[in-house]
C-alpha cells in the first residue's frame, strides 16, 4: 500500500504541473532516513540530506554549549570586560538609547540618506538565464537581509524586510531605509530562507508571513538554529519545510527532475547521482544570543551559515561578536584580550570563501556591545580569519536604535581599520542597498 500510494501521488503530480499548488512527501524509510526528505512544488522536487556527522572539538570544532537548558557562549572572548572610570555606564546608554526611541521611534523618520537604494530588479530577475557564467551573485537588501542566487537556488537570508523591529508596532528599532522592492512577486521564487538567530531585526514575522503569502513561495525551505523550528509551527509553516540545525550540521539540497519515480530506488539514485544543481548548507558558530522576551533568553541558538556549490563558496555571518574589550582600548592593548576561536575554525573547514557578508556594528559603547557586536577592527579580523577573498560589510545603516551609534557610522571606520591591516577596498567593502555583486564561473 505504501509503495501504491507513493506511486499514485507521483503520477497525480505529474499530471497537476501545471497547477500552482503543491506537496510534501517524507522519503520511504528503506531508501532515506527520516532526516532526509522530499519537498515538491509545481516545478521543482528538492531532496534534503542530512550529512554525516563532524567529530567535535573545542580546538578545532567547537560544539554548541547549554548551562541550565539554556545556550550560552563557550569563549573568553564573549565574557563582557570591566567598566573603566571613564565608561559609558548602563543607566547612561539607557536614557540616551530611551531619548533616542522617543524621539524617532514613533515618527519613524528616514535617516541615513547617504546610504543609497537601487534595487537592480533586472539583474536578479535574470539570473536563471545567465547562471551558466554566474557562480553565485549576492545582493543586499539593508542590515542583514541578504538575497544568495546560487547553482539555480535563490536564498534569502535573516529577512528583516518590514519597518518595525519590535514586538509593538509604535516603539523600538525600526527601518529608516526603504528595502527597494514593493512586492514579493517582484523577485524570483524564494527556494530557502536561512535564518541566523530569532531576534526581530533577523526573524520577523510579518516579512516571513508576507513571503509566504506569495503562491510560488509557499513551499520555501527553512533553515534556523535549534529552537526555532516551533515558532515557524506556530504561524502555519509546515514542520516538513524547517530543517533545525546544530553548529556544524551539514545539509545537501539537490533539485531532480519531477519525472523521477521515487519509489524507484535506483532511478532515484541515478538522478541524485547525475544532477549538479546542488548545495550544501552548513551552520557554523557566531558569538551571540538569543531571545525575543526576558522569558526565552538563551531557548534558541545562534548561527552563522555557509553555502557551497560546485563553482563557489559563501559564509553569511550572521549576528556576532569577535572579541569582548573595555571601552577606550588602545589598538595595542586590544590584542590583549582573547578572540574568538570560532572564525579560524571557520575558515579552516570550509574556507577559504569566494564571498563574505560580515557584521558592521552597532558597536558604542564598545564595552556593552563588544560581546554581541563586531567592531570595525572585529569585521577586518573575521575576514581574515575566516579566509574570504571577497567581504561585504552588512548590520549597518538601516535600523535605528538598534544601539547609540550615528546611523551612518561603520564604512569609514571599516576604511581606517583595512589600511591599518594592508588590505584593499576591493577585497572588503560596503554595499549599497539593491547592489548585486556577481562572481563568475572560473571555467
Amino acid at each position: 500500500m505504501i509503495i501504491n500510494l507513493y506511486q499514485f501521488i507521483n503520477r497525480m503530480f505529474n499530471l497537476c504541473n501545471s497547477l500552482n499548488n503543491s506537496l510534501v512527501i517524507k522519503s520511504k524509510p528503506n531508501l532515506f532516513n527520516s532526516l532526509n526528505k522530499f519537498i515538491f512544488n509545481y516545478r521543482n522536487m528538492y531532496y534534503l540530506k542530512k550529512l554525516p556527522e563532524r567529530q567535535k572539538s573545542p580546538e578545532t570544532c567547537c560544539k554548541s554549549v547549554k548551562e541550565n537548558d539554556k545556550f550560552i557562549n563557550p569563549w573568553p572572548s564573549a565574557v563582557t570586560r570591566e567598566k573603566s572610570s571613564n565608561s559609558v555606564d548602563g543607566k547612561m546608554f539607557f536614557s540616551e538609547l530611551f531619548s533616542k526611541y522617543i524621539t524617532n521611534s514613533i515618527t519613524a523618520r528616514e535617516t541615513n540618506k547617504k546610504l543609497k537604494v537601487d534595487l537592480n530588479l533586472k539583474a536578479i530577475t535574470e539570473y536563471s538565464e545567465n547562471d551558466k557564467d554566474i557562480a553565485m551573485q549576492l545582493t543586499w537588501f539593508g542590515h542583514a537581509a541578504c538575497l544568495l542566487q546560487i547553482n539555480s537556488f535563490t536564498i534569502l537570508f535573516d529577512p528583516f524586510l518590514s519597518k518595525r523591529a519590535s514586538p509593538i508596532n509604535f516603539i523600538g528599532p525600526y527601518r529608516c531605509r526603504d528595502r527597494g522592492f514593493k512586492s514579493f512577486s517582484e523577485l524570483p521564487t524564494i527556494d530557502i530562507i536561512i535564518l541566523s538567530h530569532d531576534h526581530y531585526d533577523h526573524l520577523d514575522k510579518a516579512t516571513i508571513k508576507e513571503i509566504y503569502s506569495e503562491e510560488k513561495n509557499k513551499k520555501a525551505i527553512v533553515f534556523c538554529p535549534l529552537g526555532l523550528k516551533n515558532w515557524f509551527i506556530g504561524i502555519g509553516i509546515p514542520e516538513d519545510q524547517v530543517t533545525e540545525c546544530d553548529w556544524w550540521d551539514d545539509n545537501e539540497v539537490s533539485i531532480i527532475p519531477d519525472t523521477v519515480d521515487i519509489t524507484d530506488e535506483e532511478a532515484l539514485n541515478n538522478a541524485l547521482n547525475a544532477t549538479d544543481r546542488k548545495i550544501i548548507i552548513s551552520a557554523v558558530p557566531s558569538q551571540h544570543f538569543s531571545g525575543r522576551t526576558p522569558f526565552n533568553l538563551g531557548k534558541s541558538l545562534w548561527a552563522g551559515w555557509v553555502v557551497k556549490s560546485k563553482d563557489a563558496s559563501y559564509y553569511f555571518a550572521g549576528d556576532t561578536g569577535y572579541r569582548s574589550i573595555p571601552d577606550n582600548c588602545s589598538d595595542e592593548d586590544i590584542k590583549k584580550y582573547p578572540y574568538c576561536p570560532a572564525f579560524k575554525q571557520i575558515g579552516n573547514i570550509h574556507g577559504p570563501f569566494d564571498l563574505a557578508s560580515i557584521p558592521l556594528g552597532p558597536f558604542y559603547p564598545v564595552q556593552m556591545l563588544s560581546p554581541i557586536h563586531t567592531t570595525p577592527n572585529d569585521a577586518v579580523n573575521i575576514h581574515i580569519d575566516c579566509k574570504s577573498k571577497h567581504s561585504v560589510a552588512m548590520h549597518w545603516g538601516t535600523v535605528e536604535n538598534l544601539g547609540i551609534c550615528d546611523i551612518e557610522s561603520g564604512p569609514v571606520e571599516l576604511h581606517e581599520e583595512l589600511k591599518k591591516n594592508n588590505i584593499s577596498q576591493e577585497k572588503f567593502h560596503e554595499m549599497y542597498i539593491g547592489e548585486v555583486i556577481r562572481v563568475l564561473k572560473k571555467n
